[in-house]
């Protein structure tokens, strides 16, 4: 009689042992896949981040979650003239963050030195000094008259808005927003070949542009 109790003892000893295992593997074994998925979808969900500057190919770059600066540059490639070591390629990026890219300092242009002999060689000068005054101011006066009438027939790329850098052949409206995002980034342009500094616009596009630009007043 003992014996019988003692074996009814076991298998109740058994199907509880079986209940627990079934448990565990119901409640327990979900909860840690679902967390190894979870942790697997976070890390390989993207960023997305916004590379503008001295570079070929701006806007948005989507890259991973983990990803540094040097992944987005790979990406938007920077131009010769980008100053890269004002960057830190090793800095971790973040979703939405802005990378601007600077251009490399232009040198400034030393100033000339005035040059003898304003007047033409052509100029025949007779008389006293009063007439070599009148011959010199109207020179100076006829160069300065005809300076100002070619000047006022170009654009001027320091100050023209969109409507007006649209009339130049090979820029279009994103192009001329271009230019002006770009200047008012840098600052004005020193000389009008510094137009080629923008991303889109290469030798091709601006000889046909050269002779209706300046960059004075």
């Amino acid at each position: 009689m003992i014996f019988l109790e003692k074996k009814v003892q076991y298998f109740w000893y058994g199907v509880l042992g079986v209940l627990l295992v079934v448990a565990i593997w119901k409640f327990v074994l979900p909860n840690n896949s679902s967390s190894i998925t979870l942790e697997k979808a976070q890390d390989s969900r993207d960023i997305v981040v916004y590379v503008t500057g001295a570079v070929e190919n701006p806007g948005l770059v989507r890259l991973p979650i983990n990803a540094r600066l040097y992944d987005a540059l790979e990406q938007a490639a920077p131009l010769p003239e980008a100053n890269i070591d004002q960057l830190n390629p090793a800095e971790k990026l973040k979703d939405g963050q802005k990378v601007v890219v600077p251009y490399k300092p232009v040198p400034q242009p030393t100033p000339e030195e005035p040059q003898a002999g304003g007047v033409s060689s052509g100029a025949q000068v007779t008389g006293g000094q009063n007439s070599a005054v009148q011959v010199i101011s109207s020179n100076l006066s006829s160069n300065f008259s005809s300076t100002s009438t070619s000047n006022s027939n170009l654009i001027n790329i320091n100050t023209a808005d969109i409507a007006e850098l649209d009339k130049l052949p090979g820029i279009g409206p994103a192009l001329a927003q271009r230019i002006i995002d770009y200047r008012t980034e840098h600052g004005f342009f020193l000389q009008p070949e510094d137009l080629k500094k923008v991303s889109g616009i290469g030798d091709k596009t601006y000889e046909k542009m050269a002779p209706m630009i300046t960059v004075g007043p």
